[in-house]
């Protein structure tokens, strides 16, 4: 999974909780309580969406790694860039 080393294990929580969620919804209508799998169908998507915003966290950091990458080749100095911005 492509998440930052930090968010890992938050990651791998979260698609636990997909999995879960998955089944309990598969159960639910298997019982014909559409309602109940409904509910977990929305947990699903709510985990689903914090998996996303951490995947989408690691592209943005990867983004400026590349642009950092960038500038160095570039003959920018970065340190003193980022001294700039404090």
């Amino acid at each position: 999974m492509n998440v930052l080393p930090g968010d890992l294990q938050h990651a791998n929580e979260l698609l636990e909780c997909c999995d879960y969620c998955l089944a309990r919804a598969r159960v639910a209508q298997f019982g014909r309580d559409l309602n109940e799998a409904e509910r977990w169908v929305k947990e699903f998507l709510r985990c689903k969406r914090d998996l996303d915003k951490l995947i989408e966290r690691k592209k943005e950091h990867d983004k400026l790694v590349r642009l950092v990458e960038e500038m160095q080749r570039n003959g920018v100095d970065v340190s003193i860039v980022a001294r700039m911005g404090e």
